[in-house]
């Protein structure tokens, strides 16, 4: 097959988000993992899920969410090195290969806001499985710095593209390995069942790692036209063969920003009155009333938003709520002007 005949849409067996991890807190840990007995047991039942812990480097400890003896979900409980160090910064889930196989993508989002506060991503995969034989395939990548292969008995199994260790590269990474080899060697051969009765399928795999994955929030990547923005992105600079899938241009890279003494204060003193704002905002809202509806009654609002929420709908509700205020304040001075009045009336005993 030559450069010019490859087709991938004909050869795309599967694409999808193939591995997740988040950095947050399990909601009830304090009312569940304190309380149980880590000493005498290692294995409980929470509704449909049983769930084990497990040591871990590091670590405090793993806790392995299960269901039907495969293992979907594990969370881990960071050790903090001192009290004034927040430790939520450092607990993060992990969301296994095998949870994207068996669940749709709207039972892993339940499961993760219903049991976790979760913040940004810390790392995840994105992999498409083409029906093609890895040889074949490599020779669509151009040949690249920072690349390794691996072979075994003469015969590539993986080709690693950008530095493999963590410490190095903070980044991405791209793998592309044999996806059947992958199955035997992980016992994987009864949940992968449709791939066996393929003849060969390759997957190419790009892990977005910390500095990048920090940068999108956990519930973007279950948006598929998303992710192949984002996998055509980083594929596009080593090969051509997603050319003819159309895509805007994404990237997930944020330059870090320089700021003066000056401008640091002036935008930390910002932010902690935005944070006050909203902490006042979910307190009236708490109360039952609205915070937009009541910052509309005082016409705190600019143009654009005034635009998006619809200018004539808003407009008639703003001289409304002024003519009910007008009234209310005509009737209060009329009422203060008849007490006048009655005071300057002499008493009678």
């Amino acid at each position: 097959m030559t450069k010019k005949d490859f087709n991938i849409e004909n050869n795309i067996f599967h694409f999808w988000l193939d591995h997740l991890e988040v950095y947050g807190t399990f909601k009830y840990e304090s009312e569940l993992f304190d309380k149980l007995d880590f000493d005498n047991s290692n294995y409980w039942e929470l509704e449909d899920y049983t769930f084990t812990k497990n040591e871990v480097q590091k670590f405090k400890y793993k806790i392995i969410f299960s269901k039907d003896n495969y293992s979907l979900f594990a969370y881990y409980k960071w050790i903090p090195r001192s009290k004034k160090q927040p430790v939520w910064t450092k607990d993060y889930i992990t969301i296994y290969s095998t949870a994207f196989k068996l669940m749709e993508y709207e039972e892993i989002l339940y499961f993760l806001d219903y049991y976790f506060d979760l913040k940004h991503c810390r790392r995840f995969d994105i992999c498409i499985d083409l029906k093609i034989d890895i040889e074949q395939l490599t020779k669509h990548f151009n040949d690249f710095d920072t690349w390794r292969e691996y072979k075994k008995s003469w015969k590539l199994e993986t080709r690693y593209i950008w530095e493999v260790k963590n410490s190095l590269n903070k980044r991405q990474l791209i793998r592309i390995y044999d996806k059947f080899k992958d199955i035997v060697v992980k016992k994987k051969l009864k949940l992968y069942e449709d791939y066996l009765i393929e003849k060969n399928i390759t997957r190419i795999e790009l892990e977005v790692r910390q500095e990048l994955a920090k940068n999108i929030n956990y519930q973007e990547v279950f948006d598929d036209s998303l992710l192949v923005w984002i996998f055509k992105n980083y594929l596009n600079k080593h090969t051509n063969i997603f050319d003819k899938i159309e895509t805007d241009k994404i990237t997930l890279y944020r330059p870090k920003i320089k700021l003066d003494s000056e401008s640091f204060q002036s935008l930390y003193y910002k932010t902690q009155r935005k944070n006050i704002f909203i902490w006042h905002a979910r307190t009236i809202f708490n109360m039952w009333f609205c915070p937009v509806r009541i910052l509309i009654w005082e016409w705190l609002i600019q143009p654009k938003t005034e635009r998006m929420l619809w200018s004539d709908l808003i407009q008639l509700i703003l001289e409304r709520e002024i003519e009910a205020k007008n009234q209310a304040r005509f009737n209060s001075y009329k009422r203060k002007d008849f007490q006048n009045l009655l005071s300057n009336y002499p008493e009678y005993d």
